[in-house]
């Protein structure tokens, strides 16, 4: 907005950092540690840094990024070296060009480790409160930030970190509701404000497995995954590195059950369904995207992986899917190992 009358800015910072995720959290602390007075709003105190998905830091196309954000003084790398519950590096039968670290990391240690950080760096400023319009200058420039309550905080500079919030929008099924992500609305207003200062946005299709209770789950029917022998480090830091003891991922596969069943029931995926027109990641097919474009193939891998050491829930990666809940816990019955499995949290 162009505030027509002066406007009463509650604060005033040189950086305000929209979101608090993992590039948040970065963004606050790089512009802290460089000496710029900075604010942090967050839809959630609570929710600094959690890991909505996959608990996990690097893998292919990521390890690379973790090492760079540590050699520019970053933190991702060091929380992974503290928090992690396994690591392991992957395509380490190929060239060394391709060798890509990855840690399985304890969700809500990870999410109370990096809490404690940005809460305690000078120069940092932390609010909870959602960020529904710019305050902009005569030609546009930015001034600052309004709450969706009407708070007004002035800025020299503000970067948006929002992730999947901005007009997020959660399908299961043919049921929606708004949603920045499981469990947690969406955030309204900045995305009318960013079109109509000329920026296009559009809409993306990502998805999340359903969680299961691991004490349901027959790991005998699986192949153990254990971790790496030899401790390799995210951080250049060694006082970051913490020798842990580490925790057995579990591999199963998909069977014809599960191929037929989801076969059946393409017509109530939300994509398939038509209920949505988005376009996906390439990185990270649902299942039923898996089963449609490699139909030629009679198994997929399915991962089987903590997300903490002292919480029953199992992340079942590669296993994402927008399909109805009664359907899900059918699917994943009939994935060897969990045919009596309990579904605590659906896709």
């Amino acid at each position: 907005m162009t505030p027509q009358t002066p406007i009463e800015f509650q604060d005033e910072f040189d950086i305000i950092v929209i979101g608090a995720g993992h590039s948040g959290c970065e963004a606050a602390l790089a512009g802290a540690r460089l000496g710029c007075r900075t604010l942090m709003l967050t839809l959630n105190l609570d929710k600094i840094a959690w890991q909505p998905c996959n608990p996990a830091v690097g893998g292919p196309a990521k390890s690379q990024l973790a090492h760079e954000v540590d050699a520019l003084g970053g933190e991702i790398g060091k929380m992974a070296d503290r928090t992690y519950l396994q690591k392991r590096v992957l395509n380490s039968s190929r060239g060394p060009a391709v060798w890509a670290l990855r840690a399985q990391t304890d969700k809500r240690e990870y999410s109370r480790v990096m809490k404690n950080v940005v809460e305690n760096q000078a120069n940092l400023v932390i609010r909870e409160g959602m960020a529904t319009d710019l305050v902009l200058g005569k030609n546009d420039e930015v001034l600052g930030v309004q709450t969706y309550f009407g708070a007004n905080f002035a800025a020299k500079a503000v970067i948006i970190t929002t992730g999947t919030f901005l007009g997020g929008c959660i399908w299961v099924g043919n049921k929606s509701m708004p949603a920045g992500r499981a469990g947690e609305f969406a955030a309204t207003g900045l995305t009318d404000t960013l079109n109509q200062l000329g920026f296009e946005t559009g809409r993306l299709k990502t998805g999340t497995p359903a969680r299961v209770d691991k004490r349901s789950v027959d790991y005998s029917k699986m192949e153990v995954q254990p971790p790496d022998k030899e401790v390799r480090w995210f951080s250049f830091d060694p006082e970051a590195w913490v020798e842990r003891e580490q925790m057995n991922c579990y591999l199963t596969r998909t069977t014809p059950e599960t191929h037929q069943l989801i076969q059946d029931n393409l017509h109530l995926s939300p994509v398939y369904g038509g209920f949505i027109d988005a376009k996906g990641p390439r990185y990270c097919p649902s299942i039923e995207d898996k089963i449609v474009r490699f139909a030629h193939k009679d198994s997929h891998q399915i991962f089987i992986e903590p997300e903490g050491r002292e919480i029953p829930e199992l992340y079942i990666q590669g296993f994402s899917t927008g399909l109805p809940e009664n359907l899900q816990l059918a699917m994943l019955r009939t994935l060897p190992g969990m045919e009596n499995c309990v579904m605590l949290r659906p896709a």
